[in-house]
């Protein structure tokens, strides 16, 4: 696939005719189990791409079936010393592999919780390292029948995220389950480790969206605090919430809600406030919206809010770029109103043979003004953000590789790339790092960035989780068996006798 270098910002009307989409109606990719792969497969994953700044340095597959992998989310944790990737998949568990060498990347346990979608957020509650793990849909037969499904004592027809404990990553725990009728498309755990939004990212089938917010200050014995309502907006393909990002002071959510972006006060996590609201028409599904804050030159603050596009939410695509990144200013009192500076996409303009080209998952490094962020069948790329400090623009600018305070620094994508997530645990000086790919087709990918030319870091280092005092097996892992019946009156007033339609 040829990649062209384009580093030119210009305004919607001269770029409308190359970023022109023809948007299908339904988010195919996302029906019922969730996504789907589109690139084609071999036996075995292509071992060669094209990239910039870039190189493929390993691969693990999670079986040897030889088909698609099904890779998801991807997070990390420090424990004891050593780095942990926690992939999530969307029906083939857990995987928790040892990236302490990244070239040599070892799985050394799989959490058997065969559920679709497999959204993982990593907290400590006291002397414990917790993940959270998403059932979208129903857990279906099969994953009643897997290991989280028989602790749990979970029905086919539940829906809602599985919490384990990962204290000793090669021997994880079922904890609990926190049940939602509608399904875990992704969760959030406020900063402060005591709650979980869920997101469920129904299409169209409500008139009352809702973000349901649990009490997790007892992992074992979760409790619903509320039905938080959200705006309807019968406009996109739904007005749920598909995913939330907290400031770290926890004080504000940020929704990306489909056909809307809403920011909340989240002073008191339990009672959340509206007080923002975005819903751009250039935006086809917001996937994603996460803020990060600058020191302008003059030693002021500035807050951006980046919302990515999953355009037609991961359905087959015709054309690149697909859906961009829209950078909102959210400064100040701009809050309650934002600003639209412009809007980034990969400088990737060309047909497409029916594989997914759209932006996904993304994570921003503050300190290191840097993002890296997955693109599907365009593989994986790396951003240099520190311009968005100073960035001016306007809802009609549009950037191409190079614009409104964003540079692409990095890419590399293989004939196969199906690219669910990308992100990274640790940054050098010199802007170089290993980065590690969750991919529907191909698996667990690890890359090597080689740097940012001519600027340097603050380097970026996981903190180790190890507890902070030494327990046994059987006090630092609660049993499962010593949490159903505590909750088993919660399950059987969620049980679901059919299967739901999600977006991404």
């Amino acid at each position: 696939m040829p990649r062209s270098r384009l580093a030119r910002t210009t305004t919607l009307a001269a770029g409308a005719a190359a970023l022109c989409l023809s948007v299908p109606t339904a988010a195919v990719a996302h029906e019922g189990a969730g996504d789907v792969a589109t690139n084609q497969r071999a036996f075995q994953v292509a071992s060669s791409g094209a990239g910039q700044r870039m190189s493929h340095v390993a691969n693990l597959q999670y079986d040897r079936t030889g088909e698609a992998q099904n890779g998801s989310d991807i997070e990390f944790v420090r424990i004891a010393g050593r780095d942990y990737a926690l992939a999530g998949t969307l029906d083939k568990g857990m995987q928790i592999i040892d990236i302490s060498r990244p070239t040599q990347p070892k799985r050394v346990a799989v959490f058997d919780c065969k559920v679709s979608q497999g959204d993982i957020q990593v907290w400590t509650k006291k002397n414990r390292v917790l993940a959270s793990y998403t059932a979208d849909g129903t857990v279906g037969a099969e994953g009643a029948r897997s290991r989280c499904g028989r602790d749990l004592k979970l029905d086919p027809d539940d829906a809602g995220t599985v919490i384990v404990d990962i204290t000793q990553p090669a021997q994880p725990q079922s904890v609990s389950f926190l049940p939602v009728p509608r399904g875990s498309h992704n969760m959030t755990i406020h900063p402060s480790g005591n709650f979980l939004y869920n997101s469920n990212s129904d299409l169209i089938s409500s008139t009352r969206p809702a973000i349901t917010i649990y009490d997790i200050r007892s992992p074992s014995l979760p409790k619903k605090v509320q039905d938080f309502r959200i705006p309807f907006v019968p406009t996109s393909l739904g007005s749920e919430s598909h995913d939330i990002t907290f400031n770290a002071a926890g004080t504000r959510a940020f929704v990306a809600a489909l056909s809307q972006t809403l920011i909340l006060d989240t002073t008191d996590p339990a009672r959340p406030v509206q007080i923002g609201q975005i819903i751009d028409p250039t935006i086809n599904l917001v996937h994603q919206s996460d803020p990060i804050t600058f020191k302008r030159p003059d030693g002021s603050t500035r807050t951006l809010l980046v919302i990515t596009d999953e355009r037609a939410g991961a359905a087959a695509s015709t054309e690149c770029p697909g859906g961009g990144l829209h950078v909102y200013d959210i400064t100040g009192a701009k809050v309650r109103n934002p600003v639209k500076v412009g809007a980034w996409f990969i400088p990737v303009v060309q047909p497409q043979d029916g594989a997914v080209c759209t932006s996904h998952v993304l994570r921003m490094y503050p300190r290191q003004k840097m993002m890296t962020i997955a693109w599907y069948s365009q593989g994986v790329r790396v951003l240099d953000i520190s311009g968005l400090a100073t960035a001016q623009g306007s809802p009609a600018t549009i950037a191409l590789g190079q614009g409104i305070g964003m540079r692409e620094v990095g890419h590399y994508t293989f004939p196969d790339s199906d690219t669910w997530s990308f992100k990274t645990n640790k940054i050098n000086r010199d802007g170089s790092f290993y980065g590690y790919g969750n991919d529907l087709v191909r698996g667990f990918d690890v890359y090597r960035f080689r740097g940012l030319p001519g600027r340097t870091v603050p380097p970026l280092a996981p903190r180790d989780l190890a507890p902070a005092r030494t327990a046994s097996s059987s006090a630092l892992l609660a049993p499962a068996a010593a949490v159903v019946p505590a909750f088993a009156f919660a399950l059987l007033l969620h049980r679901r006798s059919r299967r739901r339609v999600t977006a991404p």
